[in-house]
């Protein structure tokens, strides 16, 4: 009797398994219509700011589309700043002027001498010699006469030595004309070597002062580059701050600071909570609302440097 029992509940524990393994009829999960957008419920975003105070929201906020969470404003308004002052050196660089130097005046050429001429020197100077030598052959005749008066004979001799002197005379006012017409070709001469002296002089100047103005437009050239370059690395500085907006809808749940790399730059990550309908919402909407009340939880990283 005792085996027929034991059998028996054998038999019953052994079934219950097999009914609650039965098969049962489950409803597939809805899935979204094609083309549907469906939002995720919680979203991390990562921002890389250079100081707190460039992390716009906190938790507990409410954001919609397009606010603010991240914008690094000094560092912007420090690079616009920068990026000010090297276009007003770019406009002033290409503004300036840079004057070529003036080519030297050609040296006007100096009259050439009128060719020399001692006509009336020598003229003179034949007359007396022919008034000399005419005073000498009389005299010769005089001598000849016997019984001449000496008286005569020192009379005519005087105005022989006259005539001579008169003869050297002329002599000497030749020899003058000719040496003064050899100072004046040697003053010439003197002239047109300084004159072609000063042209060289001022053509030596001259280059000096397109070498310096080329250099000078090197230099310019050379300045507009480097400003030009420091103006495209400042836009891309101002292009790589990027401005983090909110993506969607709803309420920072978390603010959790990272860490801070070797440049100094602070690393954060700000959780999202969507906002949506559905049985989880309400929930979610609790936990941000007990989230934003001030009190960040208990393993939540320090911010660096606290």
């Amino acid at each position: 009797m005792r085996y027929l029992i034991s059998t028996a509940i054998a038999l019953s524990t052994l079934a219950i398994p097999v009914v609650a393994q039965s098969p049962t009829e489950q409803s597939p999960p809805e899935q979204p219509h094609q083309g549907e957008r469906v939002n995720p419920r919680r979203l991390a975003i990562s921002v890389s700011v250079a100081v707190p105070d460039d992390l716009k929201v906190k938790e507990g906020d409410r954001v919609v589309v397009g606010d603010l969470i991240a914008d690094r404003g000094r560092e912007r308004q420090r690079l616009e700043g920068q990026r000010q002052q090297l276009q007003l050196t770019l406009e002033r660089l290409q503004s300036s002027a840079i004057s070529e130097p003036a080519a030297p005046k050609p040296v006007p050429a100096i009259a050439a001498l009128p060719d020399a001429s001692y006509l009336e020197q020598e003229a003179a100077l034949d007359a007396a010699q022919q008034a000399w030598q005419l005073k000498q052959k009389e005299l010769a005749e005089l001598q000849a006469i016997d019984g001449l008066d000496p008286i005569v004979l020192e009379h005519e001799q005087a105005n022989l030595k006259e005539l001579e002197q008169i003869y050297w005379l002329e002599q000497g006012r030749l020899e003058k004309a000719q040496q003064e017409r050899q100072y004046r070709e040697y003053d010439h001469g003197l002239a047109q070597t300084q004159r072609v002296e000063a042209y060289n002089q001022a053509m030596l100047a001259y280059q000096r002062q397109w070498a310096e103005y080329e250099q000078r437009l090197r230099d310019r050239a050379f300045q507009v580059s480097q400003t030009r370059l420091k103006l495209d690395e400042v836009d891309n500085a101002i292009a790589m701050l990027a401005v983090v907006r909110a993506p969607y809808s709803g309420t920072v749940r978390r603010v959790e600071w990272l860490g801070q790399d070797a440049s100094g730059m602070l690393s954060a990550e700000v959780s999202l909570l969507v906002a949506g309908d559905g049985p989880d919402a309400n929930s979610d909407a609790t936990d941000s609302g007990s989230a934003g009340s001030g009190s960040p939880s208990s393993d939540e990283p320090a911010l660096p440097g606290e």
